[in-house]
């Protein structure tokens, strides 16, 4: 029986969820533990994380650094099957925006949306990889990134898409269906899954929910664990009835449910410094076998 342990994150940005699974997945593995890694759905920044832009030239698919981090420490990964759908974002030019309101600009960077440039969705089951460019948003960018994202868009020959239409298909119930099989074909001799959210949403889809065993939210140097599922998912089911898509969002499941424990997690200069706390984490999942 495989542990499913979901990370979700309490902030949109910068909780460290990525930082957790992954100092979690090493130690497990220096345990001699199987562990599976998932992170169906990844999200990152052409301007910020720049780097990924380069190593996804140099792959030929388009990767995110949290992917990429978690190929570091588990030699057997297929992107493609990990992390099988992944959205770059680039900022819009700030020079565009002078002669109407700078005001929108900062609007205009809340809005995820407005700056999704391109976006891969994979297929574990017919092992498929497409590739789309959001042409309205990519025109928006600032003519010296504009000019690398065109250059990873020929070289993942991406095809024009209609952002509208991926957004649509993302929340269909086929996707949720097929990325369950992805994580089913994860777990193929594997005695631990950890499968990290998406920004702070405490599944990175609803279906989800229903299948794993411990909740893990993060926040900056703290972390809330959730041992009962039933509980969380019969709340998060009320909050998304009440509040529509906002209802998913980690906060007001901690608004709503207590946590079966909490503990803190020390500031470390990289994941393979020993945390006596990440160690303490370890050993409870692996006492859920």
């Amino acid at each position: 029986m495989v542990v499913r342990v979901m990370v979700s994150g309490l902030l949109p940005y910068d909780s460290g969820k990525t930082w957790l699974g992954a100092s979690l997945v090493r130690l497990l593995l220096s345990y001699g533990v199987r562990v599976g890694v998932y992170k169906p759905v990844a999200g990152h920044n052409a301007w910020s994380q720049y780097p990924t832009v380069v190593e996804s030239l140099r792959r030929g698919v388009l990767v995110g650094e949290d992917v990429v981090k978690y190929i570091s420490i588990v030699s057997d990964i297929d992107v493609e099957l990990v992390n099988p759908i992944d959205m770059l974002l680039a900022p819009p030019d700030p020079l565009n925006y002078l002669s109407t309101s700078i005001y929108r600009y900062l609007d205009d960077l809340e809005n995820q949306f407005k700056q999704i440039v391109l976006a891969r969705v994979s297929s574990c089951l017919n092992r498929s990889t497409q590739h789309f460019i959001f042409r309205d948003n990519i025109e928006g960018v600032a003519q010296p990134l504009r000019e690398e994202l065109e250059m990873l868009s020929a070289k993942l020959r991406a095809i024009e898409g209609n952002l509208r239409d991926f957004i649509q298909r993302l929340r269909n119930s086929y996707i949720e269906d097929e990325l369950m099989r992805c994580l089913e074909r994860i777990e193929i001799g594997r005695e631990v899954t950890i499968v990290e959210s998406f920004n702070n949403a405490i599944a990175p889809f609803r279906k989800m929910l229903d299948g794993i065993d411990i909740l893990i939210v993060v926040a900056p140097g703290a972390i809330a664990i959730y041992r009962d599922i039933e509980d969380v998912v019969k709340t998060v089911d009320e909050l998304v009835g009440r509040y529509g898509e906002r209802g998913f969002e980690a906060i007001h499941l901690l608004s709503r449910v207590k946590p079966s424990t909490t503990q803190y997690i020390r500031p470390r200069t990289g994941i393979d410094v020993r945390d006596e706390s990440i160690e303490q984490l370890a050993k409870y999942v692996l006492s859920n076998r």
